[in-house]
């Protein structure tokens, strides 16, 4: 389906250095700049968006496209974010009255928020640390009272490279990105970490451990590798 020019929101920068040309920029988060010279009628200035409408939309349409495959946002509706292994889609909107911030109901991410990127992530690294402490604790509580694994504390961390770790003193710490990925996967970091308390290296005996709990380990670690960009917020 075409859109008229005026459908397409752009922002107009007039130059006095600029002499003839009308030249045309999509930055990273879809705004379309038109930079004309100073006198420019408005009226060319549509006539060339016109001309340009089908290049933008393949343009912004690849641009959203490249977006998902890398595994970063740019917080717009119509992306998908991953809850515990599913991709839900994302409306994005802005109610001043409203409570700002993620919701999550009916399948989908609702984000009250003014338009911008930062405070977009924000509010989602908050929703998703909130749930990947309720989450976790509680798994991490199962296990270690199952296998008689008891850590000093455990904390939520914004770690991108490491999905969870133990200290030498038994202190675990989790990524938040991990409430991103499937509850088995989830069990599997948690068990690989209780681990790590009487077992503080990757030894065999370590990795018999692990799979004493959980014999299709390494069908969750592979996962792990596979996917680990599909997390980045």
């Amino acid at each position: 389906m075409n859109r008229s020019p005026m459908d397409i929101h752009y922002i107009v920068n007039r130059s006095r250095k600029r002499k003839k040309t009308i030249s045309l920029q999509i930055r990273h988060e879809a705004d379309v700049v038109i930079s004309v010279p100073y006198f420019t009628p408005v009226s060319e200035i549509r006539r060339f968006v016109r001309e340009k409408q089908n290049w933008i939309d393949k343009t912004i349409r690849r641009q959203r496209e490249e977006v998902l495959q890398n595994g970063s946002h740019e917080y717009l509706s119509g992306e998908n974010f991953f809850y515990l292994g599913h991709a839900y889609p994302l409306e994005v909107f802005f109610e001043p009255f409203e409570k700002t911030g993620v919701v999550f109901r009916n399948n989908c991410f609702y984000l009250n928020t003014p338009e911008n990127k930062q405070v977009k992530k924000h509010y989602f690294i908050s929703w998703y640390r909130e749930k990947a402490h309720d989450y976790i604790y509680r798994r991490v509580d199962y296990f270690g009272r199952m296998l008689k694994l008891h850590p000093e504390c455990v904390s939520i961390t914004s770690a991108e490279s490491r999905w969870g770790s133990c200290s030498e003193d038994n202190r675990l710490a989790f990524s938040f990105r991990l409430i991103m990925t499937p509850p088995d996967v989830i069990d599997y970091v948690i068990v690989h970490e209780l681990m790590h308390i009487p077992e503080k290296n990757h030894s065999s005996e370590f990795w018999r451990r692990v799979e004493d709990v959980m014999p299709d380990y390494k069908e969750h670690r592979r996962w792990l590798r596979e996917h680990h960009r599909q997390f980045m917020l």
